[in-house]
């Protein structure tokens, strides 16, 4: 029996003789844990485990040992509490590591494929970050966990901080949500933030990276591209689908930030880029990344700065929320942290005993604000060939939009194809205000 398995089950036996002491409570197991990566995320796990010994060997009756740490260059200095003689940049010295636990904080596909793959077949317990890794091997890692008796951990690639990924673990067995919606992507939630108090989008993006919330090239941040992976997994654990078979509706805010955060300011609202996986009435499950204007009085508008927030609807009087911050080094740290002390194995899927759900295009009607720097009859004019109708047009300094009734997306698209033949890059969000809330401003 191996260390970690020893662990989980003296504190299954702590369970069940409550409110017996531990029995490790003068003698703390070990735990060897290697750690690939360590750059922000990985440097900030160290110093968590290093400030917090002896809480956690007090409250968990476990110490964890870093025997291992691969990194790219040997020689820097990253001012930890390490032995210098820990790390190595060969990934089979790393590998071969014994140890109990492997925490992957590199990030990409490769080498974090091939560490998981190794980990997992050898029969030690996974630790990830990685969102990119899960949405696209998710459900291979998993069986190849199961195969081995052998835990699989991921909740810090949703969240950061925010419980997302654990609150629906706590739910599985259950009947599935209606629905699951929130901020996924604490990076674009700080620059839109910024820029509904008056800062350019350049500004907004260079106090992201000063701030530490954002790498020199996050476009994958503003895009939708990391929120979609994230929400990838979301629908894997809530509703059963591999991540891989999510059909997901991606609208990018990018090319049109400044003028999609201003234009719902001006009518009222606030801008932000929402993941959401919705059961319909006939059971399929669509999903979709988009910017959506949201009224003032929501809690999306209230969450501010690199906060991510999620809803989970399960038919109650009201959601239930998780929140905190989602981007930065020691919020996915601290999620990490909270995935390694938990010693029994989670499920991530609804597992076969539960209804799986199938994946499908949203077709229902949603109202839409479509701008662009065009003459306001011409965008009018191209939204009527669309069979798009309009329930207000305006115009301000060279930009014309217009709000829609509920129309598919199929219809807003074509509008959208027919402004770009007229070499214009036209903008577009989700309107989630009622029709007399704009008819005040």
């Amino acid at each position: 029996m191996t260390p970690l398995q020893q662990t989980e089950a003296a504190s299954s036996t702590t369970v069940l003789r409550f409110p017996a002491q531990p029995i490790f409570r003068n003698n703390p197991r070990t735990i060897r844990v290697a750690l690939a990566g360590c750059g922000v995320v990985g440097g900030g796990l160290v110093r968590l485990l290093h400030e917090s010994a002896a809480a956690i060997a007090s409250r968990y009756t476990v110490r964890f040992v870093i025997t291992r740490v691969l990194v790219r260059d040997t020689t820097r200095d990253r001012n930890l509490p390490l032995d210098s003689r820990l790390f190595t940049s060969d990934l089979a010295s790393f590998l071969a590591t014994d140890a109990d636990v492997v925490i992957e904080a590199v990030g990409g596909e490769e080498p974090a494929r091939t560490i998981a793959r190794t980990t997992l077949a050898r029969g030690r317990k996974l630790i990830t970050a990685n969102k990119e890794l899960i949405s696209s091997h998710g459900e291979s890692l998993h069986e190849l966990a199961v195969e081995n008796n052998t835990g699989l951990d991921f909740g810090a690639a949703v969240g950061g901080s925010a419980p997302v990924i654990s609150t629906l673990r706590d739910l599985v067995g259950a009947s599935a949500p209606v629905s699951v919606r929130g901020i996924l992507n604490g990076t674009s939630n700080y620059v839109i933030s910024e820029i509904e108090r008056g800062a350019s989008l350049e500004t907004a993006l260079t106090a992201a990276r000063a701030r530490g919330l954002a790498e020199s090239d996050c476009s994958r941040d503003l895009d939708g591209r990391d929120a979609a992976a994230k929400l990838s997994i979301i629908a894997w654990i809530a509703f059963g689908i591999k991540p891989t078979e999510l059909h997901i509706r991606r609208i990018s805010p990018a090319p049109g930030l400044e003028a999609l955060v201003r234009l719902a300011i001006e009518l009222g609202g606030s801008l932000r880029l929402l993941g959401e996986c919705t059961r319909l009435a006939d059971g399929r499950i669509t999903a979709s990344v988009e910017p959506v204007i949201v009224p003032l009085a929501s809690a999306f508008s209230r969450t501010a700065g690199e906060e991510n927030r999620v809803e989970v609807d399960l038919g109650w009087s009201s959601p239930l929320s998780v929140s905190g911050p989602g981007a930065g080094g020691a919020p996915t740290a601290a999620a990490l942290l909270s995935d390694l002390v938990r010693f029994s194995s989670p499920p991530n899927d609804r597992g076969a005993h539960v209804t799986q759900f199938k994946s499908a295009p949203d077709s229902r009607p949603h109202r839409w604000v479509i701008a662009a720097r065009i003459a306001p009859a011409v965008l009018t004019a191209l939204a009527t060939a669309g069979r798009v109708p309009a329930a207000d047009a305006s115009s301000s300094d060279g930009l014309s939009w217009l709000t829609t009734r509920p129309v598919s997306w199929v219809r807003v698209k074509r509008v959208l194809s027919a402004l770009r033949e007229l070499n214009t890059e036209p903008c577009v969000a989700r309107c989630e205000l009622s029709e007399s809330t704009e008819a005040i401003q």
